[in-house]
């Protein structure tokens, strides 16, 4: 079968295989250890033994615990005599984030031992309360520098306005590293109080505290910093200008856009290259400076911003795949339109003719498209970039004048012209106009090889019944790679009629096929558009097929039942047995082996009507446990059977229930909030995990976010990462919000990269300055590069994309144990963590093909990720 890793492609409607963690083959029921149930008896035990040796052992294992009882054995604990006892508990107590364990920890900060003052820092930093940071503000003046380090990060962390002062009289610690840590905290809580004494540190002596002083005066985003800012533009340091430069962006301040541009003219990779900068003490280049500096003035996106960054398109590549002077034209957005469109009808270079065109498109500025389309006649936009442009544009009245290139004699145009005419269709909206043109160039001769598949899959797209006349008769073709795309190209839209029956049997055809490649893109193809009548065809062909074909047949006959109304034993719906479809297929199940009863019971879920419904709702109650997860799975298409799904809720099966109640949030309504609720807190991270998502998804659909939140917000402080994050992400989804801060708090501390992903995508939905501060942090200072990627492309979300898609995706394991191989085949009962576009996870077992159905999933990127039981 066809493979691809994490991220992963996604095709309309599609079949995906997928390589995963070689430890996502693990058994669902032994990935995690399992205590004996008087083990936490033993550890309660010990901590009151009047043996301190003992005591430490068992506060080594507190961890270990259940959190509930983990959290009381540490409030009892924290007064141990025992310094290393009491430490051991400190360490659980933030791996937990207990909740209020900062006020539990006051008390040692006047201890005479560091090693407990470190602690309490690092506790209050994890779980602050308004008493514990206002406690730290006495040991500023610790005499240990690590101590007063550690005080400052988590009075920063807790963004307490009290932590103000007391951090403002340690501006000047002697300690270098403390300095910093205080300015860093200071911007992080975001107090105007902090602007005028940070401004005098611009010109600190150290020039990590110059650094991060910068940065903290575009955090706070107080126009009186200007004037330092630009001082600090002339540093010895490439690190400080570039913090400098970032922040005068974050200000928006246009009086530094003369500034700004100075740096943008500098020559890339020369040090210290423009007016008055001086030798660098900095692993940082130059050209940091400039692309930090292109950014800014994106930011500013004023006038004379917009024009600087214009006249940097003129010594910018545009074949590259990713530029900084573009990237600066798009984040000036709209306001960046009128000069781009006025450059391209003035005479430019070529250069800035294509970077300006590229902008444009990405932009999505459909009201560029009469002057795209006329320096593109000029010739003052190349034919390449033009088409590029257009493709990316998106608006379907670019395609003539796209498809009046297929033909050009330069190969590269033509490419590119094939790729944005299919840019351009959509094979949801049918659209002739791309077939005679495409047809034309498939059936030269003369078409490059490569070429042909291209214009087979642009065929594909344009949804028309006569492309798909035209490439019928190519399903026999010869060639291999040819014949795939074709399969899949007849796969992209349902024709009606006598030409639809024509593609049916085509594609039928093609599922006896020597090659397996050509059966399984038959199968998805089927899958997409198999009419009615195939059904029952299929259905008999995997009762008896041989072992091998059943996993295409599958895939084929789920699709083609989706389409299938059993229309309540309607007479177009009995076969010879005078029996409808529904029965035919449940009946099937009942004598199906293993290797066909998942194709049958996933296809039985797609299939509308109530009939369908009712036959899985029977079956659930006597299945053996891999049936009920398949049919807890395929209830998810069927709402009028939510009872089932209920019962199934409650199944001894984690597998079953995390199954049951993912489908409740695609089939419950606010009727199933009650039921969900106490799932929140069920033993298996997948079934709360997914009750969390549900939870989300149900509300979400009701137009209840504060049910959503008043059942979510408590799971945010949930000890198993994957519940936290589906918790933030069904609060996006829900759109609710948790009061305070606990997002931004997430976002900052928790150590899940989950989580703060999570978080991310949460706190972008909102325009408030508290929350861009906190991306911006993160985006500057997370150590994970895709935590600080999303907190730095976050912003508010667009629109959802329309529509959503039934996604069939198969978990095929990656092997570290065989010098990274890909196994062969997908891993029956693998545990997987799915996430989708919206940011839920679905968490879970593999059916016994080593498949999951997801219906619905929103449009989007999909991706697997390391399954529940593996994380911590």
């Amino acid at each position: 079968m066809r493979r691809s890793s994490s991220p992963l492609r996604r095709l309309p409607q599609v079949l995906l295989v997928v390589a995963a963690s070689a430890a996502a083959v693990a058994s669902p029921g032994g990935a995690a250890a399992t205590l004996w149930p008087n083990v936490p008896e033993q550890i309660a035990r010990a901590l009151t033994s009047g043996d301190a040796l003992e005591r430490r052992l068992a506060a080594t294992r507190v961890g270990e615990l259940a959190p509930e009882t983990a959290i009381r054995l540490i409030q009892r604990g924290m007064s141990d005599p025992d310094i290393e006892v009491r430490l051991h508990l400190a360490g659980a107590a933030v791996r937990l984030r207990m909740p209020r364990a900062g006020d539990l920890v006051i008390e040692w900060l006047g201890e005479g031992d560091a090693r407990l003052r470190l602690a309490a820092c690092d506790v209050i930093r994890a779980a602050p309360t308004d008493r514990s940071v206002v406690a730290l503000g006495r040991v500023l003046g610790d005499p240990d520098p690590h101590v007063r380090l550690a005080a400052a990060t988590a009075m920063g962390a807790a963004g307490l306005p009290d932590a103000v002062s007391p951090l403002l009289g340690h501006l000047d610690d002697t300690a270098p590293e403390v300095r910093a840590e205080v300015a860093r905290a200071l911007g992080r809580i975001g107090d105007a109080r902090a602007v005028v004494p940070l401004i005098g540190k611009v010109q600190d002596s150290i020039p990590e505290v110059r650094k991060v002083t910068a940065r903290a005066l575009g955090e706070l985003g107080d126009p009186r910093a200007v004037s330092a800012l630009l001082l600090a533009l002339q540093d010895a340091s490439q690190d400080v200008r570039v913090e400098a430069v970032t922040a005068l962006g974050r200000l928006r301040s246009d009086d530094a856009t003369s500034a700004i541009a100075d740096l943008v003219t500098a020559s890339p990779g020369a040090a210290g290259a423009f007016p008055g900068a001086r030798p660098s003490d900095s692993a940082t280049s130059s050209n940091d400076v400039r692309e930090a500096a292109l950014r800014a003035l994106g930011r500013i996106g004023s006038d004379a911003a917009v024009k600087a960054l214009l006249a940097a398109l003129a010594k910018d590549n545009p074949a590259a795949p990713r530029s900084a002077v573009r990237d600066g034209l798009v984040s000036a957005g709209a306001a960046a339109v009128p000069a781009l469109v006025a450059a391209l009808a003035a005479a430019p270079s070529a250069n800035t003719a294509a970077g300006a065109a590229l902008v444009l498109g990405e932009l999505r500025a459909r009201e560029a498209l009469p002057a795209l389309a006329r320096g593109m006649q000029r010739g003052v936009v190349p034919l390449r970039h033009g088409l590029r442009a257009l493709g990316a544009l998106g608006d379907p009245a670019a395609l003539p004048g796209v498809l009046e290139l297929l033909g050009d004699a330069d190969p590269a145009v033509r490419a590119e012209a094939i790729r944005a005419a299919t840019a351009l269709l959509d094979p949801a909206r049918p659209d002739g106009r791309a077939v005679d043109p495409a047809r034309a160039q498939l059936v030269d001769p003369a078409t490059a090889p490569d070429e042909k598949l291209a214009l087979v899959q642009l065929l594909g797209r344009t949804g028309s019944p006569r492309a798909q006349a035209a490439l019928l008769p190519l399903a026999k073709a010869r060639s291999t790679p040819l014949r795939l795309a074709v399969i899949e190209a007849l796969g992209a839209a349902r024709a009606a009629g006598t030409l639809g029956a024509a593609v049916d049997a085509a594609l039928l055809a093609a599922l006896d096929d020597e090659s397996a490649d050509v059966r399984l893109r038959a199968a998805i193809a089927l899958s997409r558009v198999a009419g009615p009548g195939s059904a029952r065809p299929l259905l008999q062909r995997l009762t008896v097929a041989a072992e091998q074909d059943r996993g295409a047949l599958g895939i084929a006959l789920s699709g083609a039942l989706s389409r299938a109304d059993d229309a309540g034993g309607a007479k177009a719906a009995r076969g010879a047995s005078g029996k409808g479809l529904v029965h035919e297929v449940a009946a099937a199940i009942a004598s199906a082996p293993d290797a066909a009863r998942d194709a049958l019971i996933e296809g039985l879920g797609r299939m509308p009507g109530q009939a369908a419904g009712a036959a899985l709702a029977r079956m659930a109650s006597a299945a053996p446990i891999d049936d009920r997860r398949k049919i807890a799975e395929a209830l998810a298409g069927h709402p009028e059977a939510a009872a089932a799904l209920r019962t199934l809720a409650g199944d001894p099966d984690p597998g079953v229930r995390a199954n049951a109640v993912w489908s409740l949030g695609a089939a419950g309504d606010k009727d199933a909030l009650p039921l969900l609720l106490p799932l929140l807190k069920d033993p298996d991270a997948a079934v709360a995990g997914n009750a969390a998502g549900a939870i989300g998804r149900a509300a979400g659909r009701a137009g209840q976010p504060a049910r959503a939140a008043a059942a979510l917000c408590a799971a945010l402080a949930d000890a198993r990462p994957y519940v936290r994050a589906n918790a933030l992400a069904a609060l996006t989804v829900a759109g609710a919000r948790c009061d305070g801060d606990a997002a931004r708090d997430l976002l900052a501390r928790d150590p899940a990269e989950a989580v703060r992903l999570a978080a991310a995508d949460h706190v972008a939905r909102s325009g408030a300055d508290d929350d861009r501060r906190a991306l911006a942090r993160c985006a500057a200072e997370d150590r994970n590069a895709a935590v600080a990627g999303r907190c730095a492309r976050a912003a508010p979300p667009r629109a959802p994309a329309a529509g959503a898609e039934d996604v069939v995706v198969f978990i095929v394991p990656f092997d570290a144990g065989r010098g990274g191989s890909v196994r062969d085949a997908p891993a029956p009962r693998a545990p997987f963590a799915l996430v989708r576009a919206d940011g839920l996870m679905r968490l879970g077992v593999a059916d016994r093909r080593g498949e999951l159905f997801e219906r619905g999933a929103p449009r989007g990127p999909i991706r697997l990720t390391v399954p529940a039981p593996l994380v911590k």
